[in-house]
């Protein structure tokens, strides 16, 4: 049986305590926050701490942090016997180089609390300090029943950055198009046949495949329309350069 500890009770230590400790092959045996406060509802699952020194010995020692806390919590396992992993996509796993064993045990989802995912549909992106550490990795993700990928670290800064375009950029869009539908009194949810329909082309298609709208079509006197009509100068500027970029990618 593998024992794990997390450290850090956000969306991604959370979704993971909840997932692990299902799991006949894992026994959880701590769960750290800073703020005790904030896991005292677990106290009746699992011996939960908010000091760093009281987490219980394991072999796999799992820091949920945020990126900046990631060195200080590394710091404060020395000399732990387990192997020290972080779950951040844009953190190197040379930051925890402190360690005998270390790695990176990285979900690729947008995890929040209060909706619990479902990791069978979550890719897991995982990098070792050596071959044994990768295979102890990949034995852990397997249990989880997560697809497997292994990244180095650059490879997953890029993957971290294509996140950010594929989704917080994509959803920050999605925020600007709600606002227009909702200042113009027309639903938001108009839009939703579009977007699923756009979202299940990209699963069997390359993205520049299937562009569409006036930017790749060069109609400019609906483009000048749009920027007419458009009043905020953040929107407008942010139509002009994806505007530019469609274009500039398809041959001018």
């Amino acid at each position: 049986m593998i024992k794990i500890s997390i450290i850090g009770a956000g969306n991604v230590g959370i979704n993971l305590f909840e997932t692990l400790r299902k799991k006949k092959e894992v026994k959880i045996v701590s769960l750290f926050n800073r703020s005790l406060e904030k896991i005292l509802s677990y106290k009746d699952k699992i011996f939960i701490t908010n000091n760093i020194d009281e987490i219980k010995k394991s072999d796999i020692y799992i820091i949920s942090t945020n990126d900046e806390s990631i060195e200080k919590i590394s710091n404060d396992l020395r000399g732990r016997d387990g192997m020290v992993v972080h779950t951040s996509g844009s953190t190197e796993m040379k930051i925890l180089s402190i360690h005998k064993n270390f790695g990176v045990l990285y979900p690729l989802q947008t995890l929040t609390k209060d909706k619990l995912f479902d990791f069978k549909k979550i890719p897991i992106c995982v990098e070792g300090n050596n071959d044994i550490n990768d295979k102890k990795l990949e034995k852990l993700v397997k249990i989880i029943g997560s697809k497997y990928y292994q990244l180095d670290s650059e490879q997953r800064l890029a993957l971290h950055v294509s996140a950010v375009f594929a989704c917080n950029f994509t959803n920050y869009l999605f925020s600007v198009a709600y606002d227009i539908c909702t200042e113009n009194k027309m639903p938001f949810e108009i839009l939703f046949p579009l977007i699923r329909e756009t979202l299940e082309k990209i699963e069997i298609n390359k993205p520049s495949k299937i562009q569409t709208g006036p930017a790749i079509r060069k109609d400019i006197n609906t483009i000048k329309k749009h920027l007419n009509f458009i009043k905020s100068k953040n929107s407008k500027k942010i139509y002009s350069i994806l505007t530019d970029g469609i274009i500039e990618k398809n041959g001018k």
